[in-house]
């Protein structure tokens, strides 16, 4: 899946020349400062913000973490810990974080623009919206808040407006790369491959670090069925960004599709590390493992993925279909009863009546019947479920 980059102002990220001098400076200076005078909220707040210019966000948000402890009502901290926590994708915490600091100066020039940025990332379009609006009057850091008004747009389904609005930002600032990534999305959706391509190219001429560039270019490689060119793309995503999941998810797809499964694999178990509670992913590996006939294995991934995911039609499926190949008749049949209850529940008649089929099988391989799992343990969300109960039409006269 093509992705959008919503925009936070850090004006050090686009700033030109060189800056590591002053940057180390202040990192000698602050860290001394709050080694000399722990209880000072100043010092860790500056500290806190050198952290963020060296994009270390885990340490930087330690510090300002420590200022707003020791200073409860410091709202500029309480932005840089919001901006902090946007980068380390804890994103309900960011909100909670930069309202406290707009409740506590609510004229900052940029807080708009910030809330603007995180209600946009938690999906609350209305309150994106209302702060962007307040943010386009500040006339403040414009090149952020038009790009996020284009990605607000995107979202609406108005993309010509997006474009209108990122054409804008590239006139305020025309060396955002991460606005010319968001026109190559809607260019790809416009059906404009070309023109997606050019300005993803762009994108890496600005910044050839720009993981989301090349990963966005793999797509449509892989849209093109050019599946090396698109594992190649994202392996250089994966350089310059080593814990996005779906950087490793997609990789593990390709590699799978050039019947690499071992390479494939291990992409996924370090998908799983960054993001453990993924039902998909975890279903993706015992798939792999499955085909690998690395059955034991395969049978703990779709458990992990059912556990996660009750409601996991396929996953309770492929459980069924592999204690079948270990000979375990109660593990196989119980799984596919429970299969067959999801997919009636969820109305996927197809997937039901291809499911039925086979426990009709099984019950015949195995010499069972259906009373012979009355007692059957089902998920919670399918207690009390009769896949044989129909709806009733009643008449104004019954009662």
């Amino acid at each position: 899946m093509i992705r959008l980059f919503i925009l936070i102002p850090l004006m050090f990220l686009l700033a030109c020349g060189p800056k590591e001098d002053s940057l180390e400076g202040r990192l000698i200076i602050y860290s001394k400062k709050v080694k000399d005078q722990p209880n000072d909220p100043e010092a860790h707040y500056q500290l806190g913000k050198a952290y963020i210019e060296k994009e270390e966000f885990q340490t930087a948000l330690h510090e300002l973490n420590e200022a707003t402890r020791l200073k409860g009502d410091y709202g500029e901290a309480y932005r840089e810990k919001g901006i902090a926590l946007f980068y380390l994708k804890h994103y309900p915490d960011s909100e909670k974080a930069l309202l406290k600091s707009f409740k506590l100066n609510p004229t900052q020039p940029d807080i708009a623009t910030d809330l603007g940025s995180i209600y946009l990332k938690n999906g609350n379009m209305k309150n994106a919206l209302r702060y962007l609006k307040v943010a386009q009057t500040r006339n403040n850091n414009m090149h952020i808040v038009f790009n996020n008004l284009g990605v607000a747009s995107e979202k609406a389904g108005k993309d010509k407006q997006a474009l209108k609005f990122w054409k804008q930002a590239l006139e305020k600032n025309p060396g955002l790369p991460e606005t010319h990534v968001n026109m190559g999305v809607v260019y790809e959706k416009m059906g404009q491959k070309k023109k997606a391509i050019a300005v993803y190219q762009k994108a890496l001429e600005l910044d050839k670090t720009n993981a989301m560039a090349h990963y966005n270019l793999g797509v449509i490689y892989a849209k093109e069925k050019d599946y090396p060119k698109a594992i190649d793309e994202w392996e250089t995503a994966l350089k310059f960004d080593r814990k996005d999941e779906s950087i490793l998810n997609s990789l593990a797809w390709g590699y799978e599709k050039l019947g690499k499964r071992k390479k494939a694999l291990a992409k996924l178990k370090q998908s799983i590390k960054l993001s453990p509670y993924d039902s998909k992913t975890h279903f993706s590996s015992g798939r792999i493992k499955y085909d690998l006939e690395d059955f034991d294995e395969a049978i703990e991934s779709f458990k992990k993925a059912v556990q996660l995911d009750p409601s996991f039609g396929e996953a309770y499926y492929r459980l069924g279909l592999t204690y079948d190949i270990q000979n375990q008749s109660y593990d196989a049949i119980s799984n596919l009863l429970v299969t067959e209850l999801v997919f009636h529940k969820a109305k996927k008649m197809d997937l039901f009546k291809k499911t039925r089929s086979v426990l009709e099988s099984l019950f015949a391989k195995y010499q069972a019947s259906r009373e012979d799992f009355k007692d059957l343990q089902v998920p919670e969300t399918l207690k009390g479920y009769d896949l044989h109960k129909r709806n009733q039409i009643r008449t104004s006269k019954e009662k």
